[in-house]
């Protein structure tokens, strides 16, 4: 029994392995590889200058997306024989233009991660929606090589797709993910495996009952790991139109303008547009925000060059002057956000 016990939390962990293993490789491929380097996203840090990543980068403007990635992995070889920590990405600009993020950890302004509670191992009661969640990746990546990406369709909160051999799977993980949705959140608020936090916070997209999901995995936005933190926002933002009139949303505010001063261009980046799109639907939530992220919001506006963070701060301009003079009713314009 403890064999059989055994085996099926190692084909879990596998699975769950495997499907962050695809995560990786789809975000890889997202990339233009014919892109220019555009320039250094770079905040500044007291234990290495500017200067200092620019050198051991060795780019300049116009240097090829082969170039840029070779350049990431000798900075990174720089910083792990200086034991220094860092996140270190290669970021899509307008067109064809790269940008290569780094952020220095450990400086002083390092918002926390939350601390698991009673953290210890969660077994789900059926592997079956990991293995479903890893053939429903592996159908995405085979269509993606093959030059047919495939769009996702939100109908009710639940996610569905423009494939319908995806959608198959899709209803299969509805069946299996509705009973489950208790655990699934449980196990992201108690498991300190990060890939099993992930693979739960997927499946939460098939699991139902948004309002109540999404309220329960606002602390989730502050977990440790950023692959949970992206794909928990992933979550709420598409959530966005269906949480009730007495949602939370001024805890959501408070969770994203934490997020907003993490150390890393997705994190600055998710957390403006889940800010933005906050104020979308809620108004009246402006001076909140502004108090607490305008000051950080005219940092990343002075200092950034990538022009997703740029169009995001100007719009926040925007909604801060119409403040300025009384309109209440600011609404962002977010069609330059991503899908």
């Amino acid at each position: 029994m403890a064999v059989k016990l055994y085996s099926k939390i190692l084909v879990l962990f596998v699975a769950c392995l495997g499907f962050s293993l695809l995560v990786n490789t789809l975000t890889a491929l997202a990339y233009n590889e014919s892109g220019a380097y555009a320039g250094l996203e770079f905040y500044g840090s007291p234990q290495m200058s500017r200067e200092q990543v620019e050198k051991f980068l060795g780019l300049h403007n116009g240097s090829s997306y082969k170039s840029a990635v070779s350049a990431v992995a000798r900075l990174k070889r720089e910083l792990k024989s200086r034991r220094m920590d860092a996140n270190v990405q290669i970021v899509t600009g307008d067109g064809s233009d790269i940008y290569v993020s780094v952020d220095i950890l450990g400086d002083e302004n390092e918002m926390p991660c939350r601390i698991l509670q009673d953290p210890h191992h969660v077994n789900f009661r059926s592997e079956e929606p990991v293995m479903l969640l890893q053939k429903l990746h592996e159908r995405l990546d085979s269509l993606e090589a093959e030059g047919r990406p495939v769009s996702e369709e939100f109908r009710d909160g639940v996610k569905y797709y423009s494939d319908e051999p995806c959608n198959q799977i899709v209803r299969e993980l509805i069946r299996h993910c509705e009973p489950m949705r208790e655990e699934l959140i449980y196990l992201i608020d108690h498991d300190p495996n990060n890939v099993r936090r992930l693979c739960a916070a997927e499946l939460l997209s098939w699991a139902g009952d948004v309002p109540d999901t999404a309220a329960r995995l606002l602390p989730a936005v502050d977990d440790v790991d950023l692959k949970v933190r992206t794909t928990v926002t992933r979550y709420l933002f598409k959530s966005l139109p269906l949480l009730p009139d007495d949602f939370p949303f001024a805890d959501m505010v408070d969770v994203y303008s934490r997020d907003l001063a993490r150390p890393s261009h997705e994190d600055r980046s998710k957390s403006l547009y889940m800010l933005l799109a906050i104020l979308k639907r809620r108004p009246e939530l402006v001076r909140q925000v502004r108090v607490l992220d305008e000051k950080r919001i005219q940092q990343l506006k002075a200092r950034s060059l990538v022009p997703s963070i740029k169009l995001a701060c100007a719009q926040f301009d925007k909604v801060f002057t119409r403040a300025d003079v009384g309109l209440t009713d600011v609404i962002p314009n977010l069609d330059f956000l991503q899908p």
